[in-house]
């Protein structure tokens, strides 16, 4: 059974592995089809090691999330403040490490404001964000490593 595996170049945990995930797609397609039982919400947990054994269950998310809600958050911030005031509000508030920030010119280019490993970049934090030509209800956008997806913020100046 070795040498006809090693020669078909199929490993067989990875062959019923597949087969298990096609089987319960295709019941899955039935329930939705014959409308006959509740069809899966969104999450299958699969567990192959004594046994077969599935559960599902719906994942919760918070309306406010900053990675998973895609709502624009707004940011409040002074005009004479600096990015590095900025810098400091999201890694405090938001608990991010190492923000890269980037926004839109009015041409609709891609602008990156910081990156702490670009010295030009990094020399932005201690200009004041009218100087980085930022005007209110701008929109910008923070990556960062503890984050799965960029966010976007909407600068608002106090007046």
């Amino acid at each position: 059974a070795v040498v006809s595996t090693q020669s078909t170049g199929i490993i067989p945990a990875v062959a019923s592995t597949n087969a298990t995930i096609a089987a319960a797609c295709v019941t899955e397609c039935l329930k939705i089809a014959t409308s006959s039982y509740m069809h899966l919400d969104n999450y299958m947990l699969f567990n192959n090691v004594e046994g077969v054994y599935t559960f599902s269950y719906p994942c919760e998310k918070k309306d406010d999330c900053l990675v998973c809600s895609k709502v624009v958050k707004e940011v409040t911030r002074d005009r004479e403040d600096t990015l590095q005031a900025l810098l400091d509000y999201l890694r405090d508030e938001h608990s991010l490490q190492n923000p890269i920030i980037t926004t839109a010119t009015a041409e609709g280019e891609s602008r990156t404001l910081y990156m702490s490993a670009i010295a030009q970049l990094k020399d932005n934090a201690e200009k004041k964000l009218t100087e980085l030509n930022l005007v209110d209800c701008q929109e910008i956008v923070v990556t960062d490593s503890s984050l799965k997806s960029p966010v976007v913020f909407r600068l608002k100046f106090n007046h």
